[in-house]
């Protein structure tokens, strides 16, 4: 059983006060199964309030309020914008204003082009084995330790070797519904690592060598951008290095001791190259993805390869090497989570909670890569701008991961329906940890906390609540724009480069303004939200003077003003 957390809730008001204070009972289970919720006994009410804005990026916070009539005495020209953070689900929030100015287009407006993502990271039944796998581990383990499942033997494997690989699985009874027959391509053996000598393999469907889609020197530059047989001692050329340096190591021997379905270590990774469809049998939207079935002996799961592996999808690795190589230091962090969270300290994560240190893994590493990430902005380009986006197959546009963020900036943070939105808003909240906490540490804090989802969020941020953090979240979108705010504002530009270190590695995050993508930030005057929500508003440009502001929050949140 699980231990609940009892944490107590701050005002955090610039100016004047609202709202009363009381405490949030957090419930730490996790997991999409489960149920992850906040419970309020609070206080809403209605308040009138008036402000006086006297400062460039001032920020006025009223928490805890129903419905809010705000007066503000502005002393000269700026624009407002007010961030409504929802409490509760499927709640009505409207915000009117009557110095609102015709300039201001309060809804987004469609994309001039089609801005798609050039692939869902991760296939449903992945996610959804990924949802289910916590309740196969752990389970009556003292009885698993009587009956010891041996693993089938493992071999050596050479160069020209030949492996029939299940790619697919019916979840009902876990047998293998499709096998792929592929060759091992390049084999290194015994390269140091941080964490000791590793072995990798990688496979390439036959089917994709007798059509020569895959040449060796593709099969080198894989291996070599994951896990490259280098004299470096610093460990720092490869994306091996730089998601070990934070996260920790893949598996490990104690694996199988700690549940005797896993297989053992025998220090090797393992990438199959072939051909990806996804349920439409579409082969150009997944680019790779980490499926932890291969992670138990066969014994116990039919459909496992028993390899600690990846899949990549030899079609969008042949048309953008770097999109594939951003995918794996993606899919790494998934792998290295399943052993470090679900196996190791025994915690079930939530899916938007594991894509978000994914997605703010690939932001971490861009540079390193040389790929302009989730930004799409020059890697070699520490400042917000200008965009570079990508044209893909069907002469399909991709400007990063933002514009969908932009678009759909309402929807809960904590909600996953794994859609292109919802990798976004994550790579967005993401981007802010980084930016705001501690840069690479706090995604290494992010993986050891005991606690999941929200309060690992609060345990690798030292914030009381998680309330806080969307306030300030909203807050950074809208100041995006700005590069030289104070210290104290939550801030995603810099204007350049932030460099981060952790370990012996440094880590380069470049400034982010979301006003620079097409579509800019949305802005709403009315939206149904559930919690853990956003909603966005511009009141005015250059307004000044006295000036009301009427927010309607149904059943409760928090109202933040921005003036710039």
């Amino acid at each position: 059983m699980r231990k609940y957390l009892i944490l107590p809730i701050s005002l955090m008001i610039v100016a004047g006060c609202g709202g009363g204070g009381t405490t949030t009972s957090y419930s730490n289970t996790g997991g999409d199964n489960q149920t992850n919720t906040q419970t309020n006994n609070r206080t809403y009410k209605g308040a009138k309030k008036s402000f006086d804005i006297n400062e460039s990026n001032q920020i006025v916070e009223v928490h805890q309020t129903k419905n809010l009539e705000l007066t503000l005495n502005i002393d000269s020209p700026k624009d407002i914008y007010v961030v409504t953070t929802s409490h509760f689900n499927n709640q009505q929030v409207s915000i009117s204003s009557p110095s609102a100015t015709s300039d201001v287009e309060q809804n987004y407006k469609e994309l001039s082009v089609d801005n798609t993502k050039i692939k869902d990271k991760t296939p449903q039944k992945v996610l959804d084995f990924r949802k289910n796998v916590f309740n196969m581990l752990h389970k009556n383990a003292l009885n698993k330790q009587s009956t010891i499942l041996k693993r089938s033997k493992v071999l050596s494997t050479n160069e020209g070797d030949t492996f029939n690989f299940c790619t697919d699985m019916n979840m009902n009874d876990e047998s293998c519904t499709h096998y792929i027959e592929a060759t091992a391509k390049k084999v290194e053996r015994d390269i140091p690592t941080k964490f000791g000598t590793k072995n990798l393999v990688v496979w390439v469907a036959n089917d994709e060598l007798n059509n020569n889609t895959i040449t060796q020197d593709m099969i080198d530059k894989l291996a070599n951008n994951f896990l490259q047989n280098s004299d470096n001692s610093h460990y720092d050329d490869d994306i091996y290095d730089w998601d070990t340096n934070i996260y920790g190591k893949a598996w490990g021997s104690n694996a199988s001791s700690v549940d005797p379905d896993l297989i053992g270590d025998d220090n090797t990774i393992n990438i199959l190259i072939y051909t990806i469809y996804d349920k439409n049998h579409h082969d150009d939207t997944i680019a790779g993805y980490f499926w932890s079935k291969d992670n138990f002996k066969r014994s116990s799961l039919a459909a496992s390869n028993e390899k600690i592996m990846f899949y990549v999808n030899s079609k969008l690795y042949a048309n953008n090497e770097k999109e594939t190589f951003t995918t794996l230091a993606h899919e790494f962090q998934h792998m290295i989570h399943f052993y470090q969270r679900k196996v190791l300290i025994g915690v079930n994560d939530s899916t938007w909670f594991d894509e978000m240190m994914s997605e703010t893994t690939e932001d971490l590493v861009a540079t390193k890569i040389k790929y302009n990430g989730p930004r799409s902005v020059a890697y070699y380009n520490g400042a917000a701008g200008p965009i570079e986006c990508t044209y893909l197959n069907n002469n399909r546009k991709y400007c990063g991961r933002f514009p969908d963020f932009n678009k759909n900036n309402t929807l809960s943070l904590t909600n996953w329906n794994n859609t292109v939105a919802d990798y976004s808003k994550v790579s967005s909240f993401g981007t802010f940890l980084t930016r705001n906490y501690g840069g690479a540490k706090v995604l290494h804090n992010l993986m050891y906390s005991k606690n999941t989802d929200e309060l690992a969020v609060l345990d690798a941020t030292g914030e009381k609540d998680f309330e806080t953090l969307l306030n300030k979240w909203g807050e950074g979108v809208i100041l995006s724009d700005v590069d030289d705010l104070n210290s104290s504002k939550p801030k995603y530009n810099f204007g350049d480069f932030k460099y981060t270190t952790y370990g012996d590695i440094t880590y380069k995050l470049g400034s982010i303004n979301f006003f620079n993508y097409d579509p800019q930030p949305s802005m709403n005057s009315s939206k149904t939200l559930n919690k853990d929500a956003n909603l966005y508003y511009k009141v005015g440009s250059n307004l000044s003077g006295q000036v009301k502001i009427d927010v309607d929050i149904e059943k409760g949140g928090d109202v933040i003003i921005i003036a710039k």
